[in-house]
């Protein structure tokens, strides 16, 4: 929420600070991170950070999504969850 609502503003500066306070840490911190990174056009960075996330968290819809979209390598525990997922929905169809 905060990416959508700072991104852009006279307050965007704040981000940064966001993204670099020790207080916060986690997957969803490096998350935030690689969106913020996507956000100033890095990428690289965002891709890193993506796969990181999914190293933590390989299972998250959110964080696979947010990888495939920044072509991120995906790791081999999140491309065995996405390829469970589609057979199920496939499963599903029938």
């Amino acid at each position: 929420m905060l990416l959508g609502r700072l991104a852009g503003s006279e307050a965007e500066d704040r981000l940064d600070r966001l993204a670099a306070h020790p207080a916060l840490g986690g997957p969803e911190h490096a998350f935030f991170q690689a969106r913020l990174a996507q956000l100033h056009g890095d990428i690289e960075s965002a891709r890193t950070l993506a796969r990181t996330c999914l190293e933590r968290l390989p299972g998250h819809d959110g964080f696979a999504d947010f990888a495939i979209m920044v072509g991120a390598e995906l790791p081999a525990s999140t491309q065995e969850k996405l390829a469970e997922r589609a057979r199920l929905e496939a499963a599903e169809i029938r």
